[in-house]
């Protein structure tokens, strides 16, 4: 009993996890691994405050397990907050798993509740053996380091302390202290994955190598010593390769990204938070010659340009632009692109902004009222297919007055016969 108290304790030092003394939301189901962390968090001095949500999943069973856990609080004097959720009209709903929605509602409603009682922390009671399922899972699925790491002592506001007892230790634990809890039955059929690796692959391992999920767990630990490697190195790497971020936009310089020893790692660290995956990622690097390829995930579109990977922002919000009438006496054109000066009788109408569609032509100032394909006077300035796509136009009804920040037109154009002037700012 004293040695899994000790475990814990250290455990909790070494990674952080919690103040000594502060209040902890407990995710509290009434099986033993739950059971385990509130009775060891309330032994080593915190205070715990019990939430067990209530899925309506197992009938009756469901609702034993939620009367273990009232009585359960009240015998310990812990503050207990419990929850029904409809899990089956939620998954519909969302068109996820089962396991997704109450995963996804449990999780919501910790946080809520985390932030309602002023905790510290949520703690789960995720073990080691857990953790060697989840490596297993994860190698099943095809995974990179992050997956071969395990599940982490802390995550944001989520807590492990148990990941470093195994469930041997925790159920030798509770049968020292004399403590009861449920079973949830369905950990005990092979319905499931996770419940397929529990049952029939460790022990499976465990006749290969009686020390296989501590050599596992072990492994895991070495991983992550080799991950704090890692991220020091992409850091590095994506720091040399990264040109720079205007507007929400990313750009990777390609010269650089070629000649780092794994382009393909860069390209994940940096693209698979938009989505995207190792295969798009393998296509974006055998297309680096391809200018103006576009690939997209989520919404997102990374473009590989002439120099350089442009991730896509999020939005573009159309530019800010000051219209004023200025004198024409002592009139001083200042030759800046953020400026257009237009002769205020020569406009027709309203002026608005909007991007480009296809067939827009206009007469480019300084080009005595020839009309030109504005695609072709974009793709002249060498503007990438994001820059074209997003430019703003300055419109007089039909007719554009202003590609704004680029060229006015040269039907608006100030001349000796002008008597009003507008000038317009890009702000």
């Amino acid at each position: 009993m004293k040695e899994a108290l000790e475990k814990v304790r250290n455990f909790i030092v070494t990674h952080q996890l919690l103040r000594e003394g502060a209040r902890v939301v407990v995710g509290l189901s009434g099986g033993p691994d739950s059971v385990c962390l509130a009775r060891i968090l309330d032994s080593l001095g915190y205070e715990v405050v019990a939430v067990h949500c209530n899925f309506h999943l197992r009938g009756e069973e469901s609702m034993r397990d939620e009367q273990f856990v009232t009585n359960l609080c009240q015998q310990r004097g812990w503050k207990l907050y419990r929850t029904d959720f409809d899990t089956e009209a939620y998954a519909r709903q969302q068109g996820i798993s089962i396991e997704m929605a109450a995963r996804e509602y449990r999780y919501d409603w910790f946080h809520q509740l985390q932030k309602e009682v002023g905790a510290e922390a949520i703690a789960v009671g995720h073990h080691q053996d857990d953790n060697v399922e989840t490596l297993i899972l994860n190698l099943t699925r095809g995974t990179g380091i992050r997956g071969l790491c395990g599940m982490q002592p802390k995550n944001g506001e989520v807590v492990r302390p148990l990941l470093c007892l195994t469930r041997e230790e925790i159920l030798s634990y509770l049968q020292d202290i004399g403590q009861e809890y449920v079973t949830d039955h369905t950990n005990l059929e092979d319905e499931y994955a996770r419940n397929k690796v529990r049952l029939d692959v460790l022990p499976l391992l465990e006749c290969i190598n009686q020390g296989a999920t501590k050599n596992i767990t072990s492994t895991m630990e070495n991983l992550n010593e080799v991950m704090k490697v890692y991220q020091e190195a992409m850091k590095d790497a994506i720091n040399q390769c990264m040109e720079h971020q205007e507007n929400g936009e990313i750009f990777i310089s390609i010269e650089t990204l070629k000649r780092l020893p794994s382009p393909i790692s860069v390209l994940h660290e940096v693209l698979s938070p938009f989505g995207f995956n190792k295969v798009q990622m393998k296509q974006m690097l055998a297309a680096l010659g391809e200018s103006g390829k576009v690939f997209t995930a989520e919404g997102r579109r990374v473009l590989i340009d002439r120099q350089s990977i442009i991730v896509e922002a999020a939005q573009y919000p159309m530019p800010h632009i000051n219209k004023e009438e200025i004198p024409i006496e002592g009139l001083t054109i200042e030759k800046n692109p953020r400026y257009a000066y237009l002769d205020a009788d020569k406009l027709h109408g309203e002026l608005t902004l909007r991007t480009p569609q296809e067939g827009d032509t206009f007469a480019p100032f300084g080009m005595s009222g020839k009309r030109k394909l504005l695609s072709d006077f974009l793709t002249d300035l060498k503007l990438n297919l994001f820059e074209k796509e997003r430019q703003p136009l300055l419109m007089d009804g039909e007719e554009i007055a202003w590609v704004v920040g680029r060229r006015s037109s040269e039907l608006y154009r100030v001349d000796s016969q002008t008597k009003r002037v507008i000038r317009l700012t890009l702000l």
